[in-house]
């Protein structure tokens, strides 16, 4: 069972950010080009923003980001959603059961 585990809040964020450590690394920044063989970056770490956006409302979106909390890029990650406020459920929309 993949895992994402609760690391701490994070500041710089409208509503409520969180940084997680999952079990499993997951993919970002992957080539849209099937003939590019980049391969994708991977990261154990990542911070969940939950928060009532402006023209959208309610929205959560994971993204890829260091140990430290730092996101390392903004497009958003499998499991992000709108039309909800929940870390959980964002997390398990990409395969991961909180812990």
């Amino acid at each position: 069972m993949k895992t994402a585990k609760f690391v701490k809040d994070c500041e710089g964020f409208t509503g409520s950010a969180k940084l997680y450590e999952l079990s499993e690394p997951i993919e970002y920044d992957k080539p849209w080009d099937k003939e590019d063989t980049t391969p994708a970056k991977k990261t154990k770490f990542v911070v969940v923003s939950a928060t009532h956006a402006m023209f959208f409302g309610a929205e959560t979106f994971i993204f890829p980001s260091n140990e430290n909390g730092e996101v390392t890029d903004w497009e958003e990650l499998e499991g992000s959603y709108r039309g909800g406020l929940s870390h959980t459920v964002a997390l398990e929309g990409a395969g991961f059961s909180v812990v």
